[in-house]
């Protein structure tokens, strides 16, 4: 029996912004301020999701694991120590960059972004390969898909809507048709009209106008069946 696997849509969205800061730092100037602001600010919003992201699951994932498994727990805790280690060294040169003033400076500042930030993305993607592996069978081993809906319900209710909204945005670019139709459905079956109605709308910005004519007429044949 397939079992559900509360890390894979969250997942595909912060790969999706990791990658999309990479490109956008490949492709800056860092001589000209106003490009290089570009791609820092996407790094910036990098680091703060990655963050919300390691405190969510030490309030609400890490515990559930810790209860039957504290040394796989403790080995996790340790990991996002590391991240926000590495988090706080990409900061540091966020903040010396703005601090810059020559263009000779500025690239040199820029190129150890570049560098810090893929030691960020290496060890993320590892992370969270890891935690989908590891993590998803202490859990499925030792509590039922409800028990684990139950949990991850508690978390979405704590995270403001703004943040929930930027989130789904994240998801959307990164999953694929087939998660987006399983996804939103989830949605309509258990989330007030208004909620919905709002995902549908940052899916039909979000995806090509033929991925979103799919999930729409997907939606459609399920209140018709």
């Amino acid at each position: 029996m397939k079992r559900l696997n509360s890390f894979s849509l969250i997942h595909k969205g912060l790969r999706a912004m990791l990658y999309d800061a990479s490109l956008s730092l490949q492709q800056t100037d860092f001589s000209i301020a106003a490009e290089a602001t570009i791609a820092l600010t996407k790094v910036d919003k990098v680091l703060f999701a990655f963050d919300r992201h390691a405190h969510h699951e030490d309030s609400f994932i890490i515990p559930m694991v810790e209860k039957f498994e504290p040394e796989l727990a403790a080995s996790f805790e340790k990991e996002h120590v590391e991240d926000h280690h590495l988090g706080n060294c990409l900061k540091n040169l966020l903040a010396i960059y703005e601090n810059t003033l020559l263009p000779e400076e500025k690239i040199m500042c820029g190129s150890a972004i570049v560098r810090s930030f893929t030691e960020f993305l290496v060890f993320n993607l590892q992370h969270m390969a890891k935690e989908e592996h590891l993590l998803n069978q202490a859990l499925w081993e030792h509590y039922t898909d409800e028990q684990i809906i139950e949990t991850s319900n508690k978390l979405v209710a704590s995270i403001p809507p703004a943040e929930m909204q930027d989130g789904a945005r994240w998801m959307l670019r990164g999953m694929s048709t087939t998660d987006a139709i399983g996804w939103l459905k989830g949605i309509k079956n258990s989330a007030p009209v208004f909620a919905f109605n709002n995902l549908m709308n940052i899916a039909e910005e979000e995806l090509s106008e033929t991925r979103f004519t799919i999930v729409q007429e997907s939606l459609e044949e399920e209140v018709l069946a």
